[in-house]
């Protein structure tokens, strides 16, 4: 069983590329299922969640940044653990009896949520299951540490180091990397993709990326993009569920002279990744697995404090993107590695160095050893 929660959908995107590889490599009479622990949850709280966390991320970043390293703080989150478990626990009833009716072998969690309530469930002996925890962010939070977890995969040597440091036993980590859908890890038609999408060959490619609800300032850059003095330069804009901003790009589209190709939600962003020659994007850590896997450069301006500044930090410490502090700067950023694609070509050998691209398999593999299957 893959266990999810959607806040944000990076979490889903890693469950459904473990379960997409589970599909193709687990022997046939394996049951394979997945969920999103939210929906065993009430009704308020499962809209509180997501809502809380998007309007944080929106409208109030500091604010966010400020919560999420005030509890990555040893004495605060143990002070705070008990409240939050307590709340975890009264409002999963419906997951803990789903569980114990289904009595899934292993469950895998890609959300710290799932993984606190079915630590807490294992450890008292309700729920026998093996837990994996997947880490979906290059860097480690407190609460990703849930008691009882069997084995946690994490995407990078400093994600395992912070969980050594945390007392976890060597034997229970495994740096698989973060799963992207199988599909990333496999070579695309590149001319296929072009005719078949009506994205023009042989033009610098700047794909931009705002993830599922189309956050960032995406009409910013843009506009500056339009600044760049060397030409031709197509962009192809991805604003996930974010219809306002598809309307305001699709009116600004007109007064541009770059080419601008606007997309809403997507499920094929593998193949823009395949076409385009850099990508600005979010540095969420699925977003950032997927480039890693198709070799794009990432250009990342001010990412959110928390969770994205640590996985940017992962990226940079590798010498594997470009990281701007704002929008300001992109100009002169684009402009310079228009002209000089042996910069572009170290970025990629850094990618390269990095990149885990068959990390569903792996974490796939690593499930099918637990059932007793491997």
């Amino acid at each position: 069983m893959v266990v999810y929660a959607t806040a944000g959908i990076g979490h889903k995107k890693a469950s459904l590329a473990v379960k997409e590889a589970l599909e193709e490599v687990a022997p046939k009479d394996t049951e394979i299922s997945i969920i999103d622990s939210l929906d065993y949850t009430n009704s308020f709280f499962r809209w509180s969640y997501l809502n809380s966390y998007l309007l944080m991320i929106n409208k109030m970043p500091t604010l966010w940044g400020l919560a999420y390293y005030l509890t990555d703080n040893f004495f605060v989150n143990l002070i705070i653990s008990k409240i939050r478990r307590l709340s975890n626990w009264l409002n999963s009833g419906k997951l803990a009896d789903y569980l114990v009716r289904t009595k899934p072998d292993v469950i895998i969690s890609t959300h710290f949520l799932a993984s606190e309530v079915i630590g807490d469930l294992k450890k008292h002996g309700i729920v026998q299951s093996r837990l994996i925890t997947i880490v979906t962010d290059y860097k480690l939070h407190l609460w990703w540490l849930a008691d009882s977890t069997d084995m946690y995969v994490v995407g990078s040597d400093s994600a395992r180091e912070e969980l050594l440091k945390q007392k976890v036993a060597e034997d229970k980590i495994e740096v698989l990397g973060i799963p992207a859908e199988p599909v990333f890890s496999k070579p695309l038609d590149k001319d296929r993709i072009f005719e078949k999408e009506n994205i023009a060959k042989d033009i610098f490619t700047i794909l931009v990326i705002g993830g599922g609800f189309g956050i960032g300032p995406i009409e910013e850059i843009i506009k500056a993009i339009d600044t760049v003095s060397s030409r031709p330069i197509q962009v192809i804009a991805v604003c996930g569920r974010n219809e306002e901003l598809m309307k305001r790009l699709e009116n600004l589209r007109d007064r541009l002279s770059i080419q601008l190709k606007v997309m809403g939600f997507v499920n094929n962003v593998y193949e823009y990744m395949e076409v385009s020659n850099i990508l600005i994007s979010k540095s969420g850590g699925i977003t950032v697995a997927e480039s890693l896997a198709k070799e794009i450069p990432m250009i990342v301006i001010a990412p959110i404090i928390g969770q994205e500044t640590r996985n940017s930090d992962f990226l940079m410490d590798n010498g594997a993107a470009i990281r701007l502090t704002s929008v300001s700067e992109l100009k002169a950023a684009v402009e310079d590695l228009i002209s000089h694609p042996e910069k572009l070509e170290r970025l990629k050998q850094a990618i390269r160095a990095i990149k885990k691209p068959a990390a569903c398999y792996d974490i796939a593999k690593l499930v099918l050893e637990m059932c007793g299957n491997g």
